[in-house]
Formats: C-alpha cells, sequence, structure tokens
C-alpha cells in the first residue's frame, strides 16, 4: 500500500501543495494537477488508485456540476480507480448526491489530516478488490469453464510414459520453466496441464496459448494487451494472455512458431518480468509459470539461427520428451478401451466392444497422427458402429492405414516390426546405430522403415 499512486485535482495550489506534503510524507506517490482535462496522460501512465477530485473549477462556480461531470467520466473510463470528491461545507448535499452516483467517500474542505488518511487506506482496500474482480471478469470473458469436463489423465504403464510420470513428478512442484517437445498428438498439452495440477499453482488460471495460430501482426496485441485507443480498432482497453495468466500457469504451444523478432520480446518479458500494454507507460509486474512446447527439433533451429539459443536457455530449465504412439504400444489397448468407453457413453451405445484383431491391428500401425489420431479413429468408428461391436471397415481410414493392418496379421512382419522400434529406442533414434545393431545396411533398413510406416 505504501507505494500506492494518488492524484490530486484541484484549482487551489494551497490544496495541491498540502496534499502532496501529507501523503508524500505517509508514503504515498503523489500527482497534483488543477484540472481533471490534464489527467488522461496520467491516467493512462500511471498506476492510480485514488482520485481526489475537487467538484468547482470556474472561478465564482459551487454548484459542483463541473464535478459530478468528472465523477461520471472517471468511473465510467477507469472503472478500477476509486473516486474521492472534495468539497466545502456548503456542499453537504454534492457530495451526498456523489456517493450516490458512485464515488467511495467525501472530503470536507478544510479536512482533518488523520481523517483522510483513514479514508485512503479504506478506499486502497477497494481499490485492491477492483482491480481483482475487473481480472476475474477478464478472465471470464477468455475462458469458458465447463464444470463437466473433467482434466483426461495420462494414460498408460509403459516404461516410456512412465519415464514422463516421473518427470511431472519431480518438476511440479518447483518454479522452473519447462519445455516440452515431442511428435504432434502426442500429448504435449496433458502433461503441461498435469504439471500445472501438481504444482503450488493448482489453485490458479491455466492458459493455453497456440502461438502457431496468432499472426505476426496481432503478436504484441495479443500477448501483451492494449490500452483503448492505441490504435484505430482499439475501442476499449484489453488484457493481454500474459496478463490473463499472471498468478498461474502460461502454456506457450508451438513455440518455435515465433519468428525472431518476437522471441526477442519474449525473451526481455523472462528477464524483467514486466508487461506494458501497447499505448501505455505503466509497467505491471507478472508472476507465471512458463511451460512451453515444440513438435519441432529446437537444437536444429537454434544452430540454423531460426530460434534463439538464449531464449531456448530460459524456456529449458527442465525438458520432458513425449513418445510416439508406436514406441509405446503397449498402452495402446489401455488407451483404446478409456475412449471407446468414453465415446460409446457420449454417443449412448454403451456396449460396444473392441476385438482382439483391431486391438492387434492398432499394434502393429506407425501411427503418425499418435494419440490423437487414435483417439479420431475411434470416435469415427463409434459412430458408424451399430452400437453392438466395431465393424473393421469402420476403423480404416486410408490405404497406408489397410497396408499396415493386413501386413500385421504376419506373425514374420510382427517379429520384425517390433526389433526395429526396440532398436531404434535403444539407439535413442540414431538410425545408423540401429541399424547397425539389427545387422541391416543404412538402405536395407529405411527400405524396412518405409515398408512399415515407420517414422
Amino acid at each position: 500500500m505504501s507505494k500506492a499512486n494518488i492524484l490530486v485535482i484541484d484549482d487551489d495550489k494551497d490544496i495541491l501543495v498540502a496534499s502532496e506534503v501529507l501523503l508524500e510524507n505517509e508514503g504515498f506517490n503523489c500527482f497534483c494537477i488543477q484540472h481533471p482535462e490534464n489527467s488522461k496522460k496520467i491516467l493512462n501512465n500511471k498506476d492510480i488508485s485514488i482520485i481526489l477530485l475537487d467538484m468547482n473549477y470556474l472561478k465564482g462556480n459551487t454548484d459542483g456540476h463541473e464535478g459530478i461531470h468528472w465523477l461520471d467520466f472517471f468511473l465510467k473510463e477507469y472503472p478500477e480507480i476509486v473516486v474521492i470528491p472534495i468539497t466545502a461545507y456548503v456542499d453537504v448535499e454534492l457530495a451526498v448526491n456523489a456517493v450516490k452516483k458512485g464515488a467511495f467517500d467525501f472530503l470536507l474542505k478544510p479536512w482533518d489530516n488523520r481523517k483522510l488518511i483513514s479514508i485512503i487506506y479504506s478506499a486502497l482496500q477497494l481499490s485492491k478488490s477492483l482491480k481483482d474482480t475487473s481480472r476475474l471478469r477478464q478472465i471470464q470473458s477468455f475462458i469458458k469453464t465447463d464444470s463437466n469436463t473433467k482434466t483426461i489423465d495420462i494414460l498408460g504403464e509403459s516404461k516410456e510414459i512412465k519415464r514422463v510420470l516421473d518427470a511431472i513428478d519431480k518438476v511440479s512442484g518447483t518454479e522452473a520453466n519447462v519445455i516440452i517437445t515431442g511428435d504432434s498428438g502426442t500429448g504435449k498439452d496433458l502433461v503441461a496441464k498435469q504439471i500445472h495440477n501438481k504444482s503450488k499453482r493448482r489453485d490458479e488460471i491455466f492458459f493455453k496459448l497456440d502461438l502457431a495460430s496468432i499472426h505476426v501482426s496481432l503478436f504484441e496485441s495479443e500477448i501483451f494487451g492494449y490500452e483503448k485507443g492505441a490504435f484505430t480498432d482499439a475501442k476499449e482497453s484489453k488484457p493481454g494472455k500474459i496478463e490473463i495468466a499472471n498468478g498461474g500457469t502460461l502454456f506457450l504451444d508451438e513455440i518455435t512458431s515465433l519468428d525472431l523478432s518476437q522471441q526477442s520480446k519474449l525473451l526481455s518479458l523472462l528477464q524483467n518480468r514486466k508487461i506494458t500494454r501497447i499505448g501505455s507507460l505503466i509497467e505491471k509486474d507478472i508472476d507465471i509459470r512458463l511451460i512451453s512446447s515444440t513438435n519441432k527439433p529446437i537444437k536444429e533451429l537454434i544452430k540454423s539461427g531460426l530460434f534463439r539459443e538464449d531464449l531456448y536457455f530460459r524456456l529449458n530449465t527442465f525438458e520432458i520428451h513425449v513418445p510416439r504412439l508406436c514406441e509405446r504400444t503397449e498402452d495402446i489397448p489401455i488407451l483404446a478401451n478409456f475412449y471407446i468407453e468414453k465415446f460409446a457413453k457420449q454417443y449412448e451405445k454403451p456396449n460396444l466392444k473392441i476385438n482382439s484383431r483391431i486391438l492387434n491391428a492398432f499394434a502393429n500401425y506407425s501411427w503418425p497422427g499418435n494419440v490423437r489420431e487414435l483417439i479420431n479413429i475411434i470416435e469415427r468408428a463409434v459412430i458408424l458402429s451399430d452400437g453392438k461391436t466395431f465393424d473393421l471397415k469402420n476403423i480404416l481410414l486410408s490405404e497406408k492405414q489397410i497396408k499396415s493392418i493386413n501386413n500385421s496379421s504376419l506373425n514374420i512382419a510382427n517379429t520384425e516390426v517390433n526389433l526395429i522400434l526396440k532398436a531404434i529406442e535403444k539407439n535413442d533414434r540414431n538410425m545408423t546405430l540401429a541399424a547397425k545393431e539389427l545387422g541391416l545396411t543404412r538402405s536395407s533398413f529405411y527400405r524396412r522403415l518405409e515398408k512399415y510406416g515407420i517414422k
């Protein structure tokens, strides 16, 4: 509270001097002007909490109409600021009217200093409440919450997914920035949400921002927000996504889609932990837990000069890699049965079952779209089913998938696929070493990868 900014508006210079001395001795930042018309620059560039507003400015005027006009203006344009009218004893009726309109309280000239300070401290409590309420409204306008929707846990029993879950447990209780890598559709967003749910910020907002969907020209306004009138279409002030996530977790999906200019601005934010809306000079402190993700080889982008290495180090205090679905085939039946049950309930087909032939086909398909592809296939099959059993024709989506499933019926092919996948995993996806381990030339090895749709 001691750093709160207070604006005093009065045409009497003696009142301004007395106010400034009193308030600054009390530890506040005091700004003084003689007419409300001069207030806009201060209000747009300083985080003002309270306005002390005189009710008369034209010489000889005592009716307070000017003050009422400016009171209405401040309450409408700056609803988070608490306004306290200043009036003479003869204007008590005017002051009461001002309170009815929305003023917090009123001061009578000459005022008692102790009473003024007491009113200001009370007003600061209201100011904080107004700002908190405004932020909640802003969050609600951006986030549509479905009270019936539950976060889906990360499913699986494979050692690959257990490594992911173990990493989540280790990093969740910290404030470390996390980067999540993995192919599209592997469930990077679920990993990010799980980290948030297990963190100390679990009761605060989790905000996901898909950076790939933001046009270059809109990046700053979307990320940092803007003030009313900052540009042609800025009809009202709007908080940025980082401001909305303040106090919680911000998940930047597809971080490598940012160009170098955008990367520079994000790096500056992470270093200073402050933001400034477009059209404002007011710096706001930001307290966020940052989680990022990418499906691209970020280290190769750094080598190519397309991604800043210093930003990467800021983002990558801790890295979690999410495996492809074909690298954890033993989890497929668990995932398949979970989503069959989910969609069967959703589409009112509760007796649906999946047979071993389809599960065997699933286990030997390469799943280029990973878990997301599996979910889409199952939902489609549930919709097309007769309500009792899955028809294989409802599962198939492409000739490539049909070929893969047909190949899966051969025991020799099954064995070869499993050996190839194990060799790739054992050698950390170094294809040269994997081929050598299997006793194959690189060309023979890559022909088999193509044959079985392994990527």
